[in-house]
């Protein structure tokens, strides 16, 4: 672990130090208006220590990472199954391929050497999303089959792996970032996607996979840890306005609760407006179309803007 303790941002009083690239009043304060998906970020970013290699993708995991890289941690190193080491990518972007995840790279390589840095060990940290998940921190991001379905005929078929699978079986350790359904947070996956715990402790090792796995699952309801002695998915915080009864009714399984469940602490103003400045358009944040609401050319122009902002402060 770095310097800076994974998930909790700066240690002690440091956080108060961060300085913001974004011009808001009282950076440091709690904010008082934010959503549960952005609050979702703030976390996921929390578990990004400085000076740490985060291997990032797409949507949330790269909005966490910009966030990290923009505030409490502008020593880590972002990484891009793109090729891309080192990227500072002022904000969100379509597709993995976006040369946008490239402004600020100290290597432009290519797929092939990422992955094999990553089977190597070298990167500590990875965040991925997933569409189901179960106690043991396996995912499913390739179908759902329902009841009726298939692998070729899937009630619902999803992204894909990505580099998910690459991520937890080989990164030193990874963070789950996904929305918290009873129907996601299932008994059984419809597909097994990226290798979690398995099936409880010892699976990984017997089967010589590099990575420690998942570490951390944060949804928009709640943070999970998982047990080091039954690998089981743990509740260990719950948001503001989310108690532990809320969490329980979104999973399928009987699931185990720290003996003191902690809050969540709630983004900084600064946190907030960095986010708005990375996602100004809300592509990720708040899932809307409204690019098709006004306009690509109305569109680049605010988000070109709002980069800007973020750019002239780290050069």
């Amino acid at each position: 672990m770095s310097e800076t303790e994974a998930g909790d941002g700066p240690p002690g009083d440091a956080r108060s130090e961060v300085e913001y690239p974004v011009d808001v009043d009282d950076p440091h304060e709690p904010a008082d208006d934010y959503s549960l998906t952005e609050l979702l970020a703030v976390t996921a970013a929390r578990e990004i220590g400085t000076g740490e290699t985060a291997f990032i993708g797409v949507g949330m995991s790269l909005i966490s990472g910009v966030l990290a890289r923009h505030t409490h941690a502008p020593d880590c190193q972002l990484v891009t199954e793109s090729g891309y080491v080192g990227a500072q990518p002022p904000g969100v972007v379509q597709s993995i391929s976006d040369t946008v995840l490239g402004v600020g790279s100290v290597v432009a390589t290519d797929q092939m050497q990422i992955f094999m840095d990553n089977q190597r060990g070298l990167l500590d940290v990875g965040i991925i999303g997933a569409g189901q998940i179960d106690r043991y921190g396996n995912t499913n991001s390739t179908v759902v089959t329902g009841e009726d379905g298939s692998y070729d005929d899937p009630t619902v078929r999803l992204p894909g792996s990505g580099g998910s699978n690459d991520i937890m079986t080989s990164c030193g350790r990874t963070v789950v970032v996904m929305r918290q359904q009873r129907r996601a947070f299932t008994t059984e996956l419809d597909y097994v996607t990226a290798p979690g715990h398995l099936d409880g402790p010892g699976a990984r090792e017997e089967l010589g996979l590099g990575g420690d796995g998942p570490e951390t699952v944060i949804t928009d309801l709640a943070r999970f840890g998982f047990d080091d002695d039954t690998k089981e998915m743990t509740l260990t915080a719950t948001h503001p306005g989310i108690d532990v009864g809320d969490v329980r009714e979104e999973v399928q399984w009987d699931l185990a609760v720290a003996d003191d469940v902690a809050t969540t602490p709630a983004p900084t103003r600064g946190e907030v407006a960095v986010l708005r400045t990375i996602d100004p358009t809300d592509i990720v944040l708040r899932g809307t179309d409204r690019i098709y609401e006004i306009g690509f050319e109305e569109w680049a122009d605010e988000v070109e803007k709002h980069w800007k902002q973020l750019m002239e402060r780290q050069t």
